[in-house]
């Protein structure tokens, strides 16, 4: 079987979800007999970098950088325009843009991620491209039964069978030397982007009575960006000196969920949930959304709160936060739920799902 895989997340991503999974898949699949090919050039993705030996334009200034990545988002559409007409098996391009329709060889099998731009309004022309990859697509491979539904509710005309679930897997190792404190006091961590749908504005307002109630609780927020915005300020207040804003590597983001008091994932909506797997490969209690595939992947394995509800998210986060026993309830059934998710099941699942479709 071959296996063709083009270039826009690769090219797109320094880092992140998509080209994170399209990376652990695709390095997996050559051990199951698969001829895997990988399109891209010029890139700066921190994953691909030792499989294709791309170079990264990003090194170059301001200026040059914006030119050259014009000028290598056009050689690399090209490059895979011609490629995609050389026969292969299956065609899974790693992202929406339909340019290579009407010209391919092959199977078109598309991943769909999530449902947030068509759910909560969004990037016209990646709501426009997507539906038509979904729609000339001979299968869909979804994240999560909750994004396969919501699929199926915005689209009511794919049939349910053209779509398979394939969970993904958990990339953060557990450091056994987590017992440093990256903040040498007890928090409670919030990880990722704070914008739209992620829902940080009402985070803020729960966590502010257990701050006022604990003084020696704080609250870490690892990634999406190196300062608060205005409106988050406006809310924090005077307990700014208790939120903490740090930009780390993997190991040190394992660190910050090994120490925690718990993860709080207060998202509106999420097509997986990532951090959930992270949390529990880390022993870190989760405090999630009953909302969207975060049940789907959390299980029991959480204590859930309304997303819209400040009150009950408080509670609930304060549940944990003031439970010894509960918290370790919560670590222990992290530790079993972790079992169903790894990448070895998802790239095994993608190669049975490359299988049913050829035979179709």
């Amino acid at each position: 079987m071959k296996v063709y895989y083009d270039y826009q997340m690769l090219f797109a991503q320094r880092y992140g979800g998509i080209s994170r999974y399209f990376f652990e898949v695709v390095s997996r699949l050559p051990e199951l007999g698969v001829d895997v090919e990988v399109s891209c050039l010029h890139s700066r993705n921190w994953y691909f970098r030792d499989m294709l030996g791309i170079r990264d334009y990003s090194k170059s200034n301001r200026i040059v950088r914006g030119l050259e990545r014009r000028i290598f988002s056009r050689v690399n559409k090209l490059k895979a325009l011609h490629e995609v007409r050389r026969g292969y098996d299956i065609i899974h391009p790693t992202y929406y843009d339909p340019y290579m329709l009407g010209g391919h060889s092959g199977k078109l099998v598309v991943t769909v991620y999530d449902m947030i731009h068509e759910k909560f309004g969004g990037d016209e022309p990646t709501i426009r491209n997507k539906k038509k990859m979904l729609h000339a697509s001979d299968h869909i491979i979804s994240i999560s039964e909750s994004t396969k539904r919501d699929v199926l509710e915005i689209y009511p005309d794919i049939r349910p069978e053209k779509i398979s679930v394939i969970h993904l897997g958990n990339s953060m190792p557990k450091i056994e030397s987590a017992g440093k404190n990256p903040l040498g006091t007890r928090y409670i961590l919030f990880v990722g982007n704070r914008g739209w749908y992620k829902n940080f504005i009402r985070f803020v307002q729960a966590v502010r009575p257990i701050l006022e109630r604990h003084d020696d609780i704080c609250v870490f927020c690892v990634g999406g960006g190196g300062v608060f915005l205005p409106r988050e300020l406006e809310v924090i207040g005077s307990l700014i000196s208790r939120f903490h804003l740090s930009s780390i590597t993997d190991e040190a983001l394992s660190q910050a969920y090994a120490n925690a008091e718990c993860f709080v994932f207060p998202s509106e909506y999420e097509g997986f949930g990532i951090p959930l797997l992270e949390a529990f490969a880390c022993d870190c209690p989760v405090v999630c959304s009953r909302s969207s595939s975060l049940p789907e992947v959390a299980g029991d394995a959480a204590e859930y709160f309304d997303p819209t509800d400040i009150d009950d998210m408080a509670a609930k986060i304060a549940r944990v936060v003031e439970d010894t026993s509960l918290r370790e309830r919560l670590r222990a059934a992290g530790r079993e739920r972790l079992r169903l998710f790894s990448w070895d099941k998802t790239a095994r699942e993608t190669l049975e799902c490359y299988r049913k479709v050829l035979a179709e």
